[in-house]
């Protein structure tokens, strides 16, 4: 599948000077995937470095007409993960 990135994650990844590889890296090789049940979109962790820290940084993406779209990125806190979990808001995805 081809990966596309919107417009708004180049603007993250420039305003948080994340590096341009890690949307696919993430996308491609993740740790964790789930399904947001409130935005019904995708979304993949991935464990990297950022900001000189080990971070769990996630990635939002959709999928249309075979091609993938990721549509932003920002690190995740634990907290918040197990939170959105436990609430159900994210189910796991494989």
């Amino acid at each position: 599948m081809e990966v596309y990135y919107t417009d708004h994650l180049k603007l993250r990844l420039r305003i948080r000077n994340i590096p341009e590889e890690y949307p696919k890296r993430i996308y491609k090789n993740p740790d964790q995937k789930f399904f947001d049940n409130l935005e019904n979109t995708n979304i993949a962790i991935k464990r990297l470095k950022y900001n000189k820290k080990l971070r769990n940084m996630m990635i939002v993406y959709d999928i249309k007409d075979n091609k993938v779209e990721i549509i932003t990125i920002h690190p995740i806190r634990d907290e918040k993960l197990i939170n959105r979990t436990l609430s159900g808001r994210w189910t796991e995805n494989e």
